[in-house]
């Protein structure tokens, strides 16, 4: 993954330019890469909760937290994860509105300095006990079908080329459903389309499951929006894997094998490799392992 000075990204932010298509431009590409998302993310952390200063995004974070709690609680998950959870704007009224709160609740986010933002942000929402780490959407730290219900909010939108990779990735990880709110190019207006395209959104979702051997039970317009030109579906597939909820498991992005939590990182006996704890945060992707094989003896 490409590095950039966080600086120069910041004051590209601050001037209003959009920094994903200024990394395009570096990079010679007409897509968003992994560096591109992450520094755009990096860049705007805080934006999403300085939005809820405004009555009329809160309020729309609320009424959407309503319905999709009761979703949630028709599902009856023991375990949650949402994939993508950026500063936690989504989760926290989420779980306020659920009347049975699941056992186990995680989130993850590609930007560290998002999650740090969505801590304080559930913390101060009464939900402090969120286990909270930065992962990729491709390769998620979780074993095969250890969580009960995984769900995305407009997470997976800025990856199109991407889509087949990280479908793949959350049905693995999912063991009863798939819960996506995500863009929808196929309901869109022809303006909009050509907005999606441009910022290189994600489309063909449903489609997609279904190629994945994943026809989607419900597809349906998603009424809270924000902006009219970035509708999104409610997207929500039945996986229904075999075995019984319990406690999600932690692996290494890198193997698929077991993590050992330490005092200061995250630790894989099998392929060698620790992952570190910043801020208390676990970092648990591939360009956060540090090789260091002989940990175990130490």
């Amino acid at each position: 993954m490409a590095k950039y000075d966080a600086r120069e990204i910041r004051a590209l932010y601050d001037r209003g330019e959009n920094v994903t298509r200024w990394i395009q431009s570096v990079e010679g590409s007409d897509r968003n890469s992994t560096s591109a998302i992450l520094y755009s993310y990096d860049a705007q952390a805080g934006s999403y909760l300085d939005n809820l200063k405004d009555p009329s995004a809160r309020a729309l974070k609320e009424a959407s937290g309503r319905d999709l709690g009761a979703l949630m609680d028709a599902l009856v998950p023991e375990s949650l994860l949402e994939a993508g959870i950026g500063e936690g704007t989504s989760l926290a009224p989420i779980l306020s509105h659920m009347t049975a709160q699941p056992k186990h609740v995680l989130g993850f986010d590609l930007s560290l300095s998002r999650v740090l933002y969505a801590r304080s942000h559930l913390t101060d929402s009464s939900q402090r006990e969120v286990k909270l780490f930065t992962a990729d959407l491709e390769r998620i730290p979780l074993a095969t079908g250890s969580v009960d219900v995984v769900l995305t909010v407009h997470a997976v939108e800025p990856n199109h080329g991407r889509e087949r990779e990280i479908l793949s990735e959350l049905l693995r990880v999912a063991r009863k459903h798939l819960v996506m709110i995500e863009p929808s190019y196929e309901l869109a207006s022809q303006k909009a389309r050509e907005r999606m395209n441009r910022l290189g959104y994600v489309r063909g979702l449903p489609a997609m499951l279904e190629q994945l051997g994943h026809k989607a039970s419900r597809v349906e317009r998603w009424p809270h929006n924000s902006n009219l030109l970035n509708e999104a579906a409610l997207i929500v597939v039945d996986v229904n894997a075999s075995g019984i909820s319990a406690a999600p498991r932690f692996v290494s992005p890198i193997s698929g094998r077991d993590l050992i939590e330490r005092d200061d990182c995250w630790f894989c006996p099998d392929d060698g490799h620790a992952f570190p704890l910043v801020a208390g945060i676990p970092c648990l992707t591939t360009e956060n392992a540090v090789l260091v094989s002989k940990l175990d003896q130490f």
